[in-house]
């Protein structure tokens, strides 16, 4: 077949113009470093080139509809060569995942326009919800009963997570990266169950999960059995102990609650004890209820920098023989911040290693992560924390930097999430007229010995030229 004698002029055009400009054309597609959870905006960077001649066209694309450009800028190199290189915004949502950012660069000497894509789910991250169900789901449940736990934990991506169940704030059992089922939507969402037994006293269970470098997310739910006895002419009756859902700070008074039914007579008293001394500040009423007795007490605890150890008795006695008592440890109402610092010291010429100080805080659980320059790199492995000897909690994290390759400035910022709470950081600045200034004062406390030896020795001569001539004078006055 006898070619298009146009078709071969605009493939030898091509061809010279491709010679022209050194090469063909590429396109090059670059999103963000990390990830970002939905509502917020992310740049994507488009460079195309290079052209023999600027009249070229860039076209974004999500999904099927055209996007904006933020920002266009054209450069032009010694050989007068076009590249171009275009930016955009873009606001994500949680139906990102399926979707897709294109780039599209059209220009007269090319057969077909450049294209370059990049899904969304690549710099997406959703944040799960959480929520525990019980089974069998009972409205009263029986001492020593066993019930199953189950986390739901729901919508979420990427599909990489751990989860952690807690009892009364301490860790029993984590799960690292457990089995998901994929949504329709790209989400994913998983189910993890635990079974636990009930008691009188009560425990508060809760399901963790830790998501890359994103706070922890959580569910509660607290778990109290019923008992019913017959005991000194009392009916069935019941009893439950609670405090506030919510951890405070040493300094705050919290309300401790105790609630019973079924007493055959009014005649109950309740009896408030602080590590075995007596709380006068209570407040309880016995009110009929059919034919039987309720009664509810509640009492005002503040809390103290040495509670962390400490636990409140609830006595309870029936026509004055005691029925009931129960206890509860403060420290599953205590939090303590954490105080946060970092500091540096040289290992060597090229190294630097900088320590972050996260001290004297309660309950253990603390989430420790390193930013750079405002960018979060990733810790292979958390710290464990040390235990004070007042109960709280103490860790240290050390980074060495390589100070070989320093720029003119470095922020290093350690930041701790602790509890719900909003994160506690420092930073440290690096650079090279730091670095000197900071071996300049710490070369100073050496030096002051030999200050103070050198003032001695000259005090000492001006004293021995001041005798010398008062000798002098004296013996000339005597002559």
């Amino acid at each position: 077949m006898t070619a298009n004698p146009g078709q071969a002029l605009s493939a030898l055009l091509l061809t010279l113009l491709l010679g022209l400009t050194g090469g063909q054309p590429s396109i090059s597609l670059v999103g963000p470093t990390r990830r970002t959870t939905p509502e917020n905006p992310v740049p994507f960077n488009c460079t195309a080139g290079p052209f023999s001649s600027s009249d070229f066209n860039v076209t974004w694309m999500k999904d099927r509809d055209e996007h904006p450009a933020s920002a266009q800028r054209l450069v032009t190199d010694n050989k007068g060569n076009y590249s171009v290189t275009s930016k955009v915004w873009v606001t994500l949502s949680r139906q990102d995942i399926l979707s897709k950012m294109t780039c599209e660069v059209k220009h007269r000497a090319l057969a077909e326009p450049l294209r370059r894509s990049m899904n969304l789910s690549r710099v997406l991250q959703v944040v799960p919800t959480l929520k525990i169900t019980t089974k069998p789901f009972v409205m009263q449940i029986r001492v020593h009963q066993r019930v199953n736990l189950t986390c739901h934990v729901s919508h979420f991506y990427p599909s990489r997570l751990d989860l952690i169940w807690m009892e009364n704030r301490h860790k029993v059992q984590t799960v690292e990266f457990p089995q998901v089922a994929r949504n329709p939507n790209g989400t994913y969402s998983l189910e993890h169950s635990w079974q636990v037994e009930a008691t009188l006293d009560g425990r508060e269970f809760a399901c963790w999960v830790v998501q890359d470098e994103q706070p922890p997310v959580q569910a509660n739910i607290t778990l109290r059995a019923q008992a019913s006895r017959l005991r000194n002419g009392m009916s069935s009756y019941s009893s439950a102990l609670q405090g506030p859902l919510q951890r405070s700070e040493p300094g705050t008074n919290i309300p401790l609650t105790f609630t019973s039914s079924g007493f055959s007579t009014g005649q109950v008293t309740v009896t408030w004890l602080k590590n075995s001394h007596q709380l006068l500040k209570s407040q309880t009423s016995v009110h009929p209820c059919g034919d039987t007795y309720n009664v509810t007490s509640s009492v005002l605890i503040l809390l103290q920098a040495d509670d962390v150890q400490s636990l409140v008795h609830c006595q309870v006695k029936h026509m004055s023989i005691l029925v009931s008592q129960k206890t509860i440890r403060l420290e599953q109402y205590l939090r303590f911040p954490p105080t946060v610092t970092v500091s540096k010291s040289s290992h060597s010429l090229d190294v630097v290693a900088v320590t972050c100080h996260v001290q004297r805080f309660y309950p253990q659980n603390v989430h420790l992560s390193w930013l750079e320059n405002c960018h979060m790199f990733k810790e292979a492995v958390q710290p464990s924390s040390k235990q004070n000897s007042d109960g709280t909690y103490t860790l240290e994290s050390l980074h060495l930097v390589n100070a070989s390759v320093w720029e003119s400035e470095r922020v290093l910022t350690c930041k701790a999430q602790h509890e719900t709470q909003p994160p506690i950081q420092a930073s440290l600045i690096l650079s090279t007229a730091v670095q000197d200034t900071y071996k300049l004062i710490g070369s100073t406390g050496p030096e002051m010995p030999a200050l103070i030896l050198m003032a001695f020795l000259l005090g000492f001569k001006v004293v021995l030229v001041i005798s010398f001539i008062a000798t002098y004078f004296h013996r000339w006055w005597n002559l």
